[in-house]
């Protein structure tokens, strides 16, 4: 009798939190709570998350031809009836789609393996049955330990780059970056040849609570589901990431191997532009084989000559000729590939543990001159890109390849970890404008000193065009379509072909000058903040048309529009593109088919500007995650309070706590007000500094703040890395320090 009103209570409990799942579940971060509560509830959770996967992926709905767990029973006979499977609640969350998406690929590959259609047209079925542009996934995410590193010699006759496996550095500590071994060439400088990001389940899904046993039984609970026996794929196993047996199999993967997987399903690498995979030895080999499949912008290549004449295209000094038949020989190459590693390899720096410098007063005030202060709690270095080259003469952009799922649009989510001195963009699409950066200033005193708020903006898609037709118009390359046809081939000359490259990444020559000819996007494209550039923040931002949002730190910002800065008018038009009622709303309507990191897609806005004029325009980025779909609002937090932990960023809430909790104990506190009346002294501090005659700017900022600018200040510290910043003495001739004083 009791085993009966055991049995009888578990089955209501089975069926009452089914209900609360598809009916009530909308975060990531509440169906990992549930899952964690115990056992139970994970079994009823993972079997719950994968019938609804399954009936998405092979048609949704009653009636769904899904076996059960036990493969005896169709899903509709069992305990978890999917009454509707479109309309459950937790259709949104990745961990769903990642099931759909396992589920519909290996569905389709198998109807493609027993089908007797044409190779080209099967292809295409499989791609199209990849690309669900209703489905919330992730796109890219890039981690500070997937930044791959190379020494770089700095010499002009250096003839050697040699790789690392991995920077000996010290994350916790105050330890400088360990440089290459010095040769006859002189010193070198550690830079980036690649960033790898995430592939696996866990990665994504474990800053939002899931456990590896979760993610394990919802996908192989799909798996068996649908196909009766669980899919035996090495890029499928998340658990093989606890043994950590297929993370070290990611780190020794070829370049050209490192592609997305039903997890990360829009890029996984991304390279330099004009350092792509064509200059790697292994992709070489690679394109010699039999089982190389020419991308279709490269089909009338010629394999390997255009792979050397895309290197010898940069040889200015026609040091090594190009053979007509053999190509550049070995050593050619390996010379040439340095050069290259020289002049576009970005510079990899570790970003400073002293993150806020108005809060690192408190410690600096009582500590002794000769005793160097104690790491505060939350002072942590990560890995990060400063888009600079080797010997900092030029800025650089990172670039992936377009997006395996296809192009795509908003609602976008994106989370950034970075900073810039100065405007700039931070990301951007790959051949569109989808920009997230310091950009696009109403006010003359941020147009004059590059101090523009935090902003987002798009193109704006036409009524009645597909993603595709809109990538073309903007420059890109449709993944579908030939970039040169066979009736061109004649026409067409070998210098012609080789102004791209032949491998995924389709880049062009990066020396050569870009078309900067498109106008800036107008106010109904562009949702602007209100924090200026010049501290390592955390970054967040919806693309969603009038209802996108910028966060910064944790915060969400308030919206700036013409009207805040005085320039809107009574007599604007209801339809004007300027009218600040119109301002965003077609933010998010653009194309996003990749990703250009450093800079935006037509290399205009970058983060650096070199240094060849001084140290102006600097920045770094030490994490990127973009996601398709508008996350959940608890989702954004969770991931926020992880990345902000993990680099050492505190929020509003926690500098507040600090600044009371210290000035407790002080005989004479520290006054330090809101951040964003904090950012703007800071601001008019530098407009006022920097200003040239006539001084027509106004404003009250106060001394504390004025004194901190580092054209005034006594000690000075690189922004990005903490490095202590050399000031001329006083009477010191040149001087362009504190001297000046």
């Amino acid at each position: 009798m009791n085993a009966i009103a055991l049995d009888t209570d578990y089955d209501g409990e089975k069926v009452a939190l089914a209900w609360f799942l598809r009916n009530a579940c909308t975060s990531n971060v509440q169906l990992a709570v549930v899952s964690n509560v115990c056992r139970r509830w994970r079994n009823i959770a993972s079997v719950t998350v994968a019938s609804d996967a399954v009936a998405l992926a092979t048609g949704g709905g009653q009636g769904c031809l899904a076996r059960k767990h036990d493969g005896t029973k169709s899903i509709g006979e069992t305990d978890f009836p999917v009454t509707n499977a479109s309309y459950s609640s937790i259709r949104g969350l990745f961990i769903m789609d990642m099931a759909r998406e396992l589920v519909a690929r290996q569905h389709q590959y198998n109807q493609i393996k027993s089908s007797t259609m044409a190779s080209a047209s099967a292809t295409q079925q499989y791609q199209q049955a990849k690309s669900n542009k209703e489905c919330n996934f992730c796109l890219a995410w890039f981690a500070p330990s997937g930044i791959q590193t190379i020494s770089v010699p700095l010499g002009d006759n250096a003839t050697n780059a040699v790789e690392q496996d991995s920077l000996q550095m010290d994350l916790q500590g105050n330890s400088e970056i360990k440089r290459g071994r010095k040769n006859n060439s002189g010193r070198t400088v550690t830079c980036c040849s690649e960033w790898r990001g995430y592939r696996l389940a866990t990665e994504v899904l474990g800053p939002f609570g899931y456990s590896t046993d979760f993610i394990n039984r919802v996908l192989e609970a799909s798996s068996e589901m649908a196909f009766g026996s669980v899919i035996s794929d090495a890029n499928l196993k998340s658990s093989a990431a606890t043994s950590g047996a297929f993370l070290q199999q990611s780190k020794i993967l070829s370049s050209h191997q490192y592609n997305p997987t039903y997890f990360v399903r829009g890029a996984t690498l991304a390279r330099p532009e004009g350092f792509c995979l064509c200059i790697d030895d292994d992709y070489i080999q690679y394109a010699r084989s039999s089982n190389f499949e020419k991308p279709s912008h490269a089909a009338n290549q010629r394999v390997p000559s255009s792979i050397d004449g895309w290197m010898n295209e940069h040889d200015d000094d026609n040091h090594w000729p190009l053979q007509k038949n053999l190509g550049l020989s070995p050593m050619q190459r390996k010379r040439k590939r340095n050069t290259l590693a020289k002049a576009l390899l970005p510079r990899m720096v570790l970003s400073t543990r002293r993150k806020y410098p108005l809060l690192h007063r408190f410690t600096e005030e009582d500590a002794d001159e000769k005793a160097e202060s104690q790491p505060l709690p939350w002072e942590k270095r990560q890995r990060a890109v400063q888009f600079l080259n080797s010997d900092k003469s030029q800025a650089i952009k990172l670039i992936t390849p377009q997006f395996e799922c296809g192009p795509t649009s908003g609602p976008v989510t994106m989370f950034i970890i970075a900073i810039t001195t100065e405007d700039g963009c931070f990301v951007s699409g790959r051949s569109t404008r989808f920009e997230f950066g310091h950009l696009y200033p109403l006010s003359s005193r941020d147009m004059q000193f590059d101090m523009s708020p935090v902003s987002i903006a798009t193109g704006k898609k036409e009524d009645g065009r597909g993603l595709e037709s809109d990538c073309m118009d903007y420059g890109g390359r449709s993944s579908g379509t030939d970039a040169t046809s066979a009736d061109d081939d004649n026409d067409s000359t070998d210098s012609d072909r080789s102004m791209h490259c032949l491998c995924k990444f389709d880049s062009g020559d990066p020396f050569n000058p870009k078309d900067l000819s498109v106008d800036d996007p107008s106010e109904e494209c562009i949702h602007r903040g209100c924090t200026g550039p010049g501290l390592w923040h955390c970054y967040v931002a919806v693309f969603d048309g009038k209802d996108s949002v910028i966060r910064v730190d944790g915060c969400k910002e308030p919206q700036r529009t013409r009207e805040h800065y005085g320039l809107a008018s009574s007599d604007d038009d209801e339809d004007d593109a300027d009218n600040p009622l119109n301002a965003g709303r077609f933010v998010g309507s653009g194309v996003l088919n990749g990703l250009s990191i450093g800079s935006d897609h037509q290399f205009d806005m970058s983060l650096c500007y070199g240094e060849i004029e001084g140290e102006c325009g600097q920045g770094a980025i030490a994490e990127l995650a973009v996601f398709k779909g508008r996350m959940d609002d608890s989702d954004i937090e969770t991931l926020e309070k992880y990345l902000m932990a993990k680099h050492g960023i505190l929020s509003v809430k926690e500098k507040q706590d600090f600044v009371t909790k210290e000035n407790s104990t002080r005989m004479k506190p520290l006054r330090v007000e809101c951040d964003l009346q904090e950012d703007e002294w800071k601001r008019q501090a530098h407009a006022l500094i920097e200003q040239r005659r006539p001084w027509n700017l106004e404003g009250v900022v106060p001394l504390r703040v004025a004194a901190n600018h580092p054209s005034v200040a006594w000690h000075r510290t690189n922004e990005i890395t903490g490095a202590p910043v050399k000031i001329s003495r006083i009477g010191a001739k040149n001087s362009n320090g504190s001297s000046d004083w």
